[in-house]
């Protein structure tokens, strides 16, 4: 879903990696630099490497922002995001990490589930009550 919804914004660079890919450190460092969003996969913990961009620890040289991430001191641009994904439906976030960071559970529930499901099938089958019940929210 990230994926997809990242792709319709063409103006938003994007690049997937895993945080155990050989090359992580040097993704990072590009996606930093080229103010990319930068989503990284199969996150069970939160790399070291990473706090000084959660934390946004920057430092003004000349005109330009930069950031250390290990031992290189690298360009930051502004448009730089970056989104850590787990399938942890429990992840295990450092409470330093964690009051720099928005949690968002995507997990499916039965009822979140069965209301989508409802709402298919009413625009399926009576598209203007479904119309109605969207106005009606829009309302409130």
């Amino acid at each position: 879903w990230l994926k997809n919804h990242l792709s319709k914004d063409e103006s938003c660079a994007f690049d997937v990696v895993p945080q155990q890919d050989p090359r992580f450190v040097n993704q990072v460092e590009l996606a930093v630099r080229f103010g990319k969003t930068l989503v990284v996969v199969e996150v069970d913990r939160v790399e070291p490497l990473l706090y000084p961009l959660i934390r946004r620890d920057l430092k003004r040289q000349g005109p330009r922002w930069v950031v250390q991430i290990g031992d290189k001191v690298i360009d930051y641009n502004e448009k730089f995001r970056l989104l850590l994904v787990t399938r942890n439906p429990e992840p295990n976030i450092p409470p330093d990490a964690s009051s720099l960071v928005n949690e968002v559970n995507f997990t499916v529930t039965r009822s979140g589930l069965e209301g989508q499901l409802l709402g298919v099938t009413v625009q399926h089958e009576q598209p203007e009550l479904e119309q109605q019940k969207s106005e009606m929210l829009k309302l409130e």
